[in-house]
């Protein structure tokens, strides 16, 4: 960024947790705390009137008829492509995670870790590199990981570490907001780029490089 500070914006339901980002924020003389939002309506009304840097943000905020969750996230990508986006999540669950790492978040945050994560995370973001806070880094090591030199597309990689990951066709295809028929085709794409003809051939596969280390995203 040309500018010697990162703007930064925020997003939770809950005052509490507001208030202790924005203290974290504030600290860093660096960044410049630009406002805080409530819901998603808040947020996207906050982006449309301030420059902003990075965004913080709650991933489960009900109430909004914006959305939340992936909802939200796909909707910052397709009108702020240029804002960072940080996710802070109570999910631990690895399929939501994996959604999000498929989005292309710069980071990820959980609420069980300690709130001063959020200050690595936005000099992370701000220099286009991830951040994954302690739990959601293990979250990451634990889970089979596809191999890296098939020449999966974003979509085609996603769908497959949905479904290594235990999800069904049509629980892919409800979380991803799109088609059964597509997630299908998507799936067996993959799966022929990789030279894997059968679910079988697919989880001894996913079992095989479990231990591999982690994939750098970057």
């Amino acid at each position: 960024m040309e500018h010697t500070f990162i703007r930064v914006a925020i997003a939770d339901d809950h005052p509490v947790i507001r208030l202790g980002l924005q203290a974290s924020i504030e600290d860093v003389p660096a960044y410049r705390f630009i406002g805080a939002a409530r819901n998603a309506d808040e947020l996207l009304a906050l982006l449309d009137t301030q420059t902003i840097d990075v965004v913080v943000t709650d991933y489960a905020m009900p109430g909004s008829r914006h959305g939340d969750g992936l909802e939200l996230i796909d909707l910052l990508r397709e009108r702020h492509p240029e804002v960072a986006v940080i996710v802070m999540t109570a999910i631990d669950k690895p399929a939501v995670i994996q959604a999000l790492l498929a989005r292309g978040v710069d980071g990820i945050l959980s609420k069980a870790d300690d709130v001063s994560h959020v200050v690595p995370a936005v000099q992370a973001a701000s220099v286009k590199r991830r951040y994954l806070s302690p739990a959601i880094a293990d979250m990451q090591k634990a889970q089979p990981r596809l191999r890296t030199d098939a020449k999966l597309s974003p979509r085609e990689r996603e769908v497959l570490s949905l479904y290594i990951s235990g999800k069904s066709i049509n629980e892919i295809a409800a979380l991803l907001q799109r088609r059964k028929q597509t997630v299908s085709s998507q799936k067996v794409s993959a799966m022929a780029k990789l030279g894997i003809e059968n679910d079988a051939e697919l989880f001894q596969h996913a079992a095989e490089i479990a231990a591999l280390p982690p994939i750098d995203e970057g």
